[in-house]
């Protein structure tokens, strides 16, 4: 599986091919770098990967050894040392087998008139399943912890790629405002053109006409400044979540309405030198290059439908158990007894059958504290039995509660199916619109781009206006937003695919 590192060096290496001329690495670092979400989802990523170390600990061999409670009781002839050294070691993955060990030790030196060590009921017992669901729910706990991390850690790289994506709508967003100030100049430099020409056609300044015009032409002048300082202030918006700063021309503090035709040029040169002007191409990401089972809510359905069939194998499961033993110095018995039994749980009924039998000697001779009682040697036989009713009641009840639950899992499966195929089509034509609007920009900005060659060398012939020339330069610019906007959309449309699929393989 990925490390977490990996969420935000593969964005790293990902902007490798972006040209160190342009200013777009480092506004995307800024902005993924100080994304709170983003943060958030690589922390609770690194919560799981610990969640599912401990999981893998508490689910694995454990073995507990201890002295157990020492008591030392003194009097004025002796001293009496009581204590029960115990050990247990549980081994989940073979049919929850434990061995556990414990030896209840009394030690007295001159204590009431006894000295010697005492044994009493000390024991060796063993304990595993026959039939049993203890290693499926071990895998089943395994496999939850493992899913939350994988969970996790995908949750972080789509964060990433979610906020790449923010970015770059941001970004297009921004290009689009500047699209809206060069097309309000463009309605001011055609007005600007109609009021010449009303002049060269003799019309005075008191003139109806003319002064219809002239006030087409203010209200221009005043729609491009309004758009400009929307610009701008969009721009600075975008600057502060990339973590870096941007001075306004058109500040509120200081701005000087007398010298906004001015200003405006400058606002726009700056914005211009502030947003990338160049976004490198990429290659659309192929849709049907993914396997249609990692897409994401089918490998989603595929999964609730995997572990929740195990989880429905658990409930119903008969369990069978076996023990045996041995118990040193037995106290009813005043011998060392070896011990054996069943035990059986089904649907609210508990079973267990037991026996120990006398050896009729002591393998290790201590003295007992019931020495004085009556030894047998005859076999010790225990059974216990419990029914629960509402146990069972409610077994049938869950039991068709399962199968709905499993019939849900199977609809989900084929829902997430049926999305796949809509989503496939849906990107499949988007894809084929972005190409088909790449090539028209391209083609475009070369037309306008040699449009205002052509216009800046009748300039300085004398063919053209002045207004002829930026107005041939305003349709060059736009046709250049067209390209950014273009570029960014395939960017964007290639995460969005990306966060289609499941990507586990990612470096």
């Amino acid at each position: 599986m990925k490390k977490l590192f990996g969420v935000f060096l593969s964005f790293l290496l990902g902007m490798q091919f972006l040209g160190a001329e342009n200013n777009l690495p480092s506004l995307l670092f800024g902005y993924l770098k100080n994304d709170l979400t983003l943060q958030k989802a690589a922390l609770t990523a690194q919560s799981k990967a610990l969640d599912y170390d401990s999981t893998k600990i508490n689910n694995g061999i454990d073995l507990t050894v201890s002295t157990g409670t020492v008591k030392i009781q003194s009097s004025s002839d002796g001293t009496k040392y009581t204590f029960t050294p115990n050990a247990s070691l549980s081994i989940p993955e073979w049919n929850g087998t434990k061995l556990t060990a414990s030896f209840p030790m009394t030690k007295k030196s001159g204590y009431e008139g006894e000295n010697g060590t005492f044994l009493d009921d000390g024991s060796i017992k063993i304990s595993t399943g026959i039939i049993t669901s203890t290693p499926l729910k071990r895998k089943i706990s395994l496999l939850e912890a493992e899913r939350s991390y994988i969970e996790a850690e995908r949750a972080a790289q789509n964060q990433a790629l979610t906020v790449e994506n923010e970015f770059y709508t941001n970004l297009k967003t921004l290009y689009g405002y500047v699209s809206d100030v060069l097309s309000k100049k463009d309605d001011l430099y055609d007005d600007e053109l109609d009021l010449r020409v009303l002049t060269a056609q003799g019309y005075s300044k008191t003139s109806a006409s003319y002064r219809k015009k002239y006030l087409e032409i203010q209200s221009d002048r005043r729609n491009v400044n309004e758009a400009l300082r929307k610009l701008e202030r969009e721009t600075s918006i975008f600057a502060i979540k990339c973590g870096v700063e941007y001075t306004r021309v058109f500040d509120p503090k200081t701005f000087d309405i007398t010298k906004a035709d001015e200003l405006s040029e400058q606002a726009l040169t700056a914005v211009k030198d502030f947003l990338p002007m160049e976004i490198p191409s990429v290659e659309l990401e192929d849709v049907l290059s993914y396997k249609a089972e990692n897409y994401t809510d089918t490998e989603s359905a595929l999964w609730n439908q995997y572990i929740g069939d195990l989880k429905r194998k658990t409930d119903y499961k008969m369990e069978l158990g076996a023990y045996g033993g041995y118990t040193f110095n037995e106290s009813s018995s005043n011998y060392d007894t070896v011990d054996g039994g069943l035990t059986f749980d089904w649907k609210g009924i508990t079973a267990s059958a037991g026996v120990s039998v006398p050896t009729g000697k002591n393998l290790f001779p201590l003295e007992s504290t019931n020495a004085g009682g009556q030894s047998s040697k005859s076999p010790v036989y225990t059974f216990a039995l419990t029914l629960k009713p509402n146990t069972w009641r409610l077994a049938k009840i869950d039991q068709k509660q399962d199968e709905l639950n499993s019939k849900i899992d199977e609809i989900s499966v084929k829902s997430a199916a049926d999305d796949y195929e809509t989503d496939l089509l849906d990107k499949l034509s988007e894809r084929g619109d972005l190409r088909w609007s790449e090539k028209s920009y391209a083609e475009e900005y070369d037309m306008y781009s040699q449009l205002e060659y052509d216009m800046d060398t009748w300039l300085k012939q004398g063919s053209v206006t002045e207004s002829d020339y930026r107005d041939a330069e305003n349709n060059r610019s736009k046709a250049q937003m067209n390209i950014l906007i273009n570029a960014v959309e395939k960017i964007i449309y290639s995460n969005k695919v990306k966060l289609m699929f499941v990507r586990d393989t990612e470096n």
